[in-house]
């Protein structure tokens, strides 16, 4: 008498996968749930990338800002500290523009009161010695050199780029008139004229896709509780076949540890893979069309 041949971890495992699909049809309303329930997550997780998509900006030429413009100093209110010989023979030569006023102050202090009662057009210069100095403008003329807002504005109008104030402020040309009359104080010979020849670029920029931290975060978590059903019914079928020990049951059989846990494994990929297939189909489609608009 011939003994029964031991079936393969293949023959097995399919026989477990009809079993499951057995007690999936029996038990409706859990499955239902299993399935409902990561598709109505995802459905919130797609909204919110819908709400939040990647800004994407083109490349950015460089850009030539034409000679020095001295134009945009006119009518500005130049107050410098402290009053020494050195700082009124460099003021007396800025002056020499036509349009420029400037007032002496004894100290910072006293220049930073005024600063904070006049004008926008009043700018404060400190000189630190013969060689060095300071310039005080406001907030609204010149910005922080610290430079952490989007680039948007720069891709279309590079004018109300933020990079652009140091030079639609007066930022620049009021610096090569300070510079100017201290090199001709130093020197005895004017380079005025080729300051005022040199030419300003701006640098162009990369294209470059602009993402938004902490939607990105949200989504990120948003998409772990999202498939965490799975490993919640799933961990609810392994602890009631350990509970009826069906496994025991079955090893006595001859049913292989593999065979098991490929059931297990199978099941929960396959649905994934039906479940993330039109999902990443969606998510490619939607940025296509951004893209396209954006454009």
């Amino acid at each position: 008498m011939t003994a029964p041949r031991e079936a393969g971890v293949w023959r097995q495992t399919r026989a477990l996968l009809f079993k499951n699909c057995l007690i999936k049809c029996r038990t409706k309303k859990s499955s239902v749930q299993e399935v409902l329930f990561p598709l109505f997550f995802l459905f919130w997780l797609i909204l919110m990338s819908m709400m939040h998509p990647h800004r994407k900006y083109d490349a950015v030429p460089n850009a030539n800002l034409g000679p020095l413009d001295t134009a945009v100093l006119l009518n500005f209110v130049i107050g410098y500290t402290p009053p020494s010989r050195v700082a009124r023979e460099i003021m007396k030569k800025v002056i020499s523009l036509p349009g420029l006023l400037t007032e002496e102050y004894l100290s910072e202090e006293e220049l930073e009161e005024a600063s904070a009662l006049k004008p926008s057009n009043f700018v404060g210069v400190v000189f630190k010695d013969s060689m060095s100095y300071q310039l005080r403008f406001h907030d609204s003329l010149a910005m922080s050199p610290i430079y952490m807002e989007s680039r948007a504005p720069c891709s279309h109008h590079r004018s109300s780029c933020e990079s652009m104030s140091y030079w639609s402020s007066g930022f620049v040309a009021l610096q090569a008139c300070i510079d100017a009359a201290i090199i001709q104080l130093k020197t005895n010979q004017s380079v005025w004229e080729q300051l005022e020849l040199t030419r300003a670029m701006v640098m162009g920029e990369a294209a470059v896709v602009e993402i938004d931290n902490f939607p990105r975060a949200i989504i990120l978590i948003y998409l772990v509780i999202a498939f965490s059903p799975f490993g919640y019914y799933l961990a609810i079928h392994i602890v009631a076949e350990k509970e009826r020990k069906l496994k025991e049951f079955l090893k006595i059989l001859g049913l292989h540890d593999t065979a098991f846990w490929y059931v297990g494994v199978w099941d929960k990929l396959c649905f994934l893979g039906n479940v993330f297939n039109p999902t990443l189909h969606f998510f490619n489609c939607f940025q296509f069309l951004t893209e396209d608009n954006q454009n």
